[in-house]
């Protein structure tokens, strides 16, 4: 039963508002935002359609969010100039609450407005800062940006003009807490709202809500440069999506294509769309990548391969010619002691030391990928290592992004998604013991053995002409100073 009802004060239709805490609504005819007062219904002007982006829910769908139930009553699209990104407005336990839902990178967060918490002016803030919200502890900053509302839908708890910019910072806090401080338009209001990243088995939804005609039929994404057929491996989940049949990277809800590149020559070491399971999680190959970084005058480049699971969400695996191959997984930046920044981090009862620090770039991509790529996007990556275990950390454009990585041997990887072991994945890395990735087994210590044989051989003269040969290989794995790797996804 409606809560309150009227006329829409642009074209005259009906306009409902279902819960109290809706306070506006975008007319499914005429598009004009209503917003109800002690005055009636006025109109806040017409918002632009709805863009076709990557979307699991819709307006309209019914669901539990671990055990409590959730109706989704409205959505705003916002920009941060590079496409539109969703946050859907739901209510709980059948109207009695109400909070905002969003994904990205391949994890749900839900969260609710926390009234009568003091937080730092917009312009105080800094990446990585450590903002306390009362009871529910302390945050650490990971995002500062500015969104622009380009369009809604729904109802919405708040009158939200088209073109309104959103000042905001995207907080997280031990056991998956996530906080998002909302300024508004900077100009001394603001909402503080709290809650928690949860994985999407957690989520069950009933889609009751309209879907556009090309979600329902497609199982497909059309490249707009070339119209080839690429089978949506991850569902509704891509932002940007690099064509295996021209190349062309394409945003997937403007349906444009952003970049031009060459069409692969050659498959990838694991071939997109392949299947693995691995620490017994089934995973699919839905994107791959080539990056690279500068040092002493030359580019040194490795690749990544992105894996997707619904129950996980998304990890990575990074081929490195001089490290060999290693598992990526996302760390929550709040776990992290930052006390001996920049030279040392804490993380899990174990100390990093930085290693180095290079500006890391987006050569190449094919498949799908979750957030807004583009080829030439460069971020400042520290690398902080311990044994062979890194931490690394990727900054830029307003955030930053912590991952952890470990050896995996190609051996196990071809294993898991039924490569050949002596494949494309085990040639051009280091082998075990520091050799060039050609299959050779001797190790280290044989070879500086050899070299230490042959010096003396010439020092004593025994050899006329003596030419030291080497391999090239570096022993250690590791270039010092020249940031081979990048991961913080």
């Amino acid at each position: 039963m409606a809560v309150a009802q009227g006329s829409c004060p642009s074209c005259g239709a009906s306009i409902e508002f279902g819960v109290g805490s809706s306070i506006a609504k975008v007319c499914e005819y005429c598009r004009a935002t209503v917003v109800r007062s002690d005055r009636g219904l006025e109109n806040l002007g017409k918002v632009a359609d709805i863009a076709n982006t990557p979307s699991l829910i819709a307006v309209g769908d019914q669901g539990t969010l671990a055990g409590r139930p959730f109706e989704v009553l409205g959505r705003v699209q916002l920009d941060h100039g590079k496409g539109p990104w969703d946050e859907y407005y739901v209510t709980f336990d059948y109207g009695q609450a109400w909070g905002w839902l969003a994904y990205a990178q391949g994890k749900w967060y839900v969260t609710s407005q926390s009234p009568g918490l003091a937080i730092p002016p917009y312009t105080s803030l800094y990446v990585e800062m450590d903002v306390p919200l009362g009871a529910a502890g302390v945050f650490r900053i990971a995002e500062i940006k500015t969104g622009t509302i380009v369009s809604a839908e729904g109802e919405l708890p708040g009158a939200y003009p088209p073109g309104f910019v959103r000042h905001y910072a995207d907080c997280y806090a031990v056991n998956n807490g996530f906080a998002t401080l909302d300024y508004h338009d900077n100009r001394g209001s603001y909402e503080v709202f709290v809650g928690w990243v949860f994985d999407e088995p957690q989520m069950a939804v009933t889609q009751l809500g309209p879907r556009s005609a090309q979600k329902i039929k497609s199982a497909m994404l059309k490249c707009p440069q070339c119209g080839g057929d690429i089978p949506k491996l991850a569902g509704d989940r891509a932002e940007r999506i690099g064509c295996p049949y021209c190349g062309a990277v394409s945003d997937v809800a403007l349906q444009q294509v952003v970049a031009q590149q060459e069409r692969a020559m050659q498959l990838p070491a694991i071939p997109i769309g392949g299947r693995g399971t691995l620490d017994g999680v089934e995973y699919i190959c839905i994107a791959y990548m080539r990056r690279s970084s500068d040092f002493e005058g030359e580019r040194y480049t490795w690749e990544e391969f992105l894996l997707w699971s619904q129950t996980v969400g998304y990890r990575w695996l990074v081929k490195d010619p001089e490290t060999g191959w290693s598992w990526v997984t996302a760390v929550n930046l709040a776990e992290l002691d930052l006390t001996g920044m920049p030279n040392q981090v804490g993380w899990g009862g174990r100390g990093f030391s930085r290693r180095n620090q290079n500006v890391a770039r987006v050569d190449y991509v094919l498949g799908e990928v979750y957030w807004k790529c583009e080829l030439g996007e460069e971020t400042q990556v520290t690398d902080f290592v311990d044994g062979g275990d890194v931490l690394s950390r990727e900054a830029g454009g307003g955030e930053a992004n912590w991952s952890y990585s470990a050896p995996m041997p190609w051996a196990v990887i071809a294993n898991a998604f039924g490569l050949p072991v002596d494949g494309a994945g085990a040639q051009g890395v280091a082998a075990a013991g520091g050799t060039s990735g050609s299959g050779g087994c001797a190790s280290t210590t044989v070879i500086i053995i050899i070299v230490v044989l042959i010096l003396l051989i010439c020092a004593l003269g025994a050899c006329g002409s003596c030419i030291g040969d080497s391999d090239g290989s570096s022993g250690g794995g590791y270039r010092s100073g020249s940031g081979v790797y990048s991961g913080g996804k």
